[in-house]
């Protein structure tokens, strides 16, 4: 292995969105680890950091205390696999164990058909990412939304001066100032880091090709969401604030967002409830079409994980 020289994983700057949203665009992914302004703005608060050799792309995440790779990002099989033979390769030379996340349910079957018996692959439904109808955020029909159809009236009569708008530069103070007013007032673990990823989001707002929605009452900003589109069928939802004193704000911002900037799109993507009860059951009752699963990845044989297959 002397002659292998190690993958030089850097940050994700701006102007490596071309290339990097090149390798997404081969496939028709789902999941938001697939989409630049998921890595750009999360990259500092869990370590990822990217790669590119002879045509394959390598995402790095969870910085030094527990390192792992999304499988390979390359077109054609050939590729694949030599991506996933230097993903190997990386191991061992790191002198670390085996192990790739975020395979989705496509790349596991591709995996799976490639390499035979190889692998060994365990779901990982905390990080299962929800989709919805894009319709069934917006018309909330039927019995099974008849619960957040009656919070959305409710606010909709007790605050009928509600005003929404999209975000453009005008607004995105307002929404900084309720961003930061928010983690003053809360202290969950990593509200600092969320910050700082919807700060990040403002200051290359352009750039990033992001669409806004906000909601004032009273003068004040007092919900906003940021999202964009993942694909041609589907729109990633990457931030939704909402103030949870205001009854019926959470499903205004939902309902209102979608209506206006994504009604033309098939599916939502809500990202993942990261194993959080409450998170699960505010998701899950928004009935989902379906689910973006996530696997991990090790090697079948045991003992090929501590030395990364070799």
């Amino acid at each position: 292995m002397g002659g292998i020289i190690i993958l030089e994983f850097k940050r994700f700057e701006l102007r490596d969105k071309p290339l990097i949203d090149k390798y997404f665009e081969q496939h028709h992914y789902e999941a938001s680890d697939n989409c630049f302004t998921t890595l750009f703005m999360w990259q500092d608060a869990y370590g990822i950091r990217w790669a590119e050799e002879n045509g394959v792309l390598y995402i790095q995440g969870g910085g030094k205390r527990e390192p792992f790779l999304l499988p390979p990002f390359a077109g054609k099989d050939a590729k694949f696999l030599d991506g996933l033979l230097r993903a190997k390769e990386w191991f061992v030379e790191n002198n670390l164990p085996f192990r790739f996340k975020g395979v989705s349910k496509v790349v596991k079957e591709r995996m799976e058909e490639l390499c035979p018996g190889r692998y060994e692959f365990t779901p990982d439904r905390d990080n299962y990412e929800y989709i919805y109808k894009s319709e069934d955020l917006i018309n909330l029909s039927g019995k099974k939304f008849r619960q957040k159809k009656n919070h959305l009236n409710q606010f909709r009569m007790q605050y009928s001066n509600y005003e929404y708008m999209p975000i453009t530069e005008d607004i995105i103070p307002l929404c900084r100032e309720t961003a930061a007013s928010w983690v003053e007032t809360h202290h969950e673990e990593g509200i600092e880091d969320e910050l700082v990823a919807i700060n990040l989001l403002f200051d290359n707002w352009d750039a990033l090709g992001l669409k806004g929605g906000a909601i004032k009452l009273f003068g004040r900003v007092e919900a906003f969401s940021i999202g964009e589109l993942l694909n041609d069928k589907m729109a990633l939802i990457h931030i939704e604030k909402a103030n949870p004193d205001i009854r019926g704000l959470y499903q205004a911002i939902n309902n209102e967002f979608i209506r206006h900037e994504f009604s033309d799109v098939e599916f939502i993507n809500r990202e993942e409830d990261m194993g959080l009860p409450g998170l699960r059951q505010a998701k899950e009752s928004y009935n989902p079409d379906h689910f973006a699963e996530k696997y991990d990845a090790v090697y079948a044989n045991e003992a090929d994980n501590a030395t990364g297959g070799k």
